[in-house]
């Protein structure tokens, strides 16, 4: 064989083994190493121009509760998640920003979500195993279960449910302002009985609109036929939908139209084999494929 063609070869591979090891490195240590989020406007400039736009609405104290506004004011991740939902890319949408913001505000003074404590909801809610947090992403970050098979339409108080979703978003929020986190629809097992579409639109209408910025990070990755290796190529917000059944099919198809156009970049649909790229084995039930303790 040509010398020329064995020494392209020789580097070739050598140059694919070092991509290899980076890539292992990187994996290995993303979860402590996530890159930061870049903004296009300051956390101080950014508050100026809320509280310059919404002067008004602010020192009457009707629309927004006062705390809200201080803790905006005050706790520069809570500020940061609001820049977050209205920076996309190599622009600001100032204007999205803005309307977001006077949505979140309002809809939390309307429903004093800032008061909202344990102490509102009965034992069962805790025990039914319907929403809650446990284990973490493969970039640390909590998830949140919804397991829709256990939700049971026309049978449920909505509004007590809905309370109960705002309670499990705002605990998170207070106890680590800025940290993302992944929510995950268990759909294994579940039928037209199961799926509420008034509960559907108001956890969509939080995430979009109520909750900016909660979503988790993700380094998405594309895989290179020539080299054999992962490239990070960007980061989104996601969500994961585990076992769609096809009897859902019709219905993800409406509840689709409800969401945004950016949707389509947060949504992730899983099964027990696929749901690995984003969450370990050991942080995953038995029934999703994982290895992770149940108690």
């Amino acid at each position: 064989m040509d010398s020329n063609i064995l020494c392209a070869n020789k580097l070739f591979y050598n140059v694919r083994s070092c991509l290899r090891f980076l890539y292992l490195f990187l994996l290995k240590y993303m979860a402590s190493s996530i890159p930061q989020f870049q903004t296009l406007i300051t956390i101080e400039e950014f508050r100026e121009l809320i509280n310059k736009h919404f002067e008004k609405q602010i020192s009457e104290g009707e629309i927004y509760d006062a705390r809200d506004i201080e803790r905006f004011n005050k706790i520069d991740e809570y500020t940061l998640m609001f820049i977050q939902h209205g920076q996309f890319a190599t622009s600001f949408n100032q204007d999205r920003a803005l309307r977001i913001f006077d949505q979140s505000m309002s809809w939390r003074k309307q429903h004093n979500v800032y008061d909202i404590s344990t102490s509102a909801f009965p034992a069962e809610y805790f025990d039914r195993n319907i929403i809650y947090y446990k284990n973490y992403d493969k970039f640390n970050h909590p998830i949140l279960h919804f397991v829709i098979r256990n939700l049971k339409k026309g049978h449920e108080d909505n509004e007590a449910i809905k309370r109960f979703i705002t309670y499990n978003f705002e605990k998170h929020i207070r106890e680590s302002p800025g940290k993302h986190i992944v929510v995950l629809f268990d759909m294994s097992g579940a039928g037209i009985g199961n799926l509420d579409y008034d509960l559907v639109k108001f956890i969509i209408a939080s995430m979009q609109n109520y909750y900016p910025g909660l979503l988790g990070i993700f380094v998405e990755n594309s895989f290179d036929l020539y080299v054999n290796i992962y490239i990070y190529i960007c980061i989104v917000a996601y969500l994961l939908m585990f076992n769609m059944p096809f009897l859902l099919s019709a219905a993800w198809r409406l509840i689709r139209t409800w969401m945004s156009n950016e949707a389509d970049r947060y949504i992730k649909f899983t099964d027990t084999k696929s749901i690995t790229d984003y969450i370990s084995p050991d942080q995953l039930p038995k029934q999703m494929g994982g290895t992770a303790d149940e108690s």
